[in-house]
C-alpha cells in the first residue's frame, strides 16, 4: 500500500476498498466509476456531503478547478479512509545506530 500511495476505504457499504496500483481500483476515478454502477451518483453524492448528484456535478463542472487530490479527500473522509502515508514507519533505520546511542547517553544521564 505504502508502495504506490494508496488509499483503504474501510466502509463502502460495509466492504474495504483498496485504491491504489495493483488494486482492484487503480485510482480514484476507477473506484468511482465502479460506485457508480452499484449504488448510483445520488448515492455517491450524498456520501461526500452533497445533496443529489446534480448539485454535485454542478460544483464539478462549474468551471473551477478539479484536482485528484479533492476527489481523495472526499473520499478519504467519507468512507473511513486510511491512508498509506499514516502506514509508514517513522523511525529513521538509516540512523538507528546514532539514535541508540542518544537513547543510551539519555538513559545514562536519567541514572538508568
Amino acid at each position: 500500500m505504502q508502495d504506490v500511495d494508496g488509499i483503504v476505504l474501510q466502509d463502502v457499504h460495509g466492504k474495504r476498498v483498496a485504491i491504489g496500483k495493483g488494486f482492484d481500483y487503480e485510482s480514484i476515478y476507477e473506484f468511482m466509476r465502479a460506485y457508480f454502477e452499484e449504488y448510483g451518483a445520488d448515492d455517491f453524492a450524498k456520501q461526500i456531503g452533497y445533496e443529489d448528484s446534480i448539485e454535485m456535478f454542478k460544483i464539478w463542472l462549474s468551471g473551477n478547478p478539479f484536482y485528484e487530490s479533492h476527489s481523495t479527500d472526499w473520499l478519504y473522509e467519507s468512507f473511513n479512509g486510511i491512508d498509506s502515508y499514516l502506514l509508514k514507519d517513522p523511525y529513521d533505520h538509516k540512523n538507528e545506530d546514532k539514535l541508540e546511542a542518544e537513547d543510551h547517553k539519555l538513559d545514562q544521564a536519567l541514572g538508568k
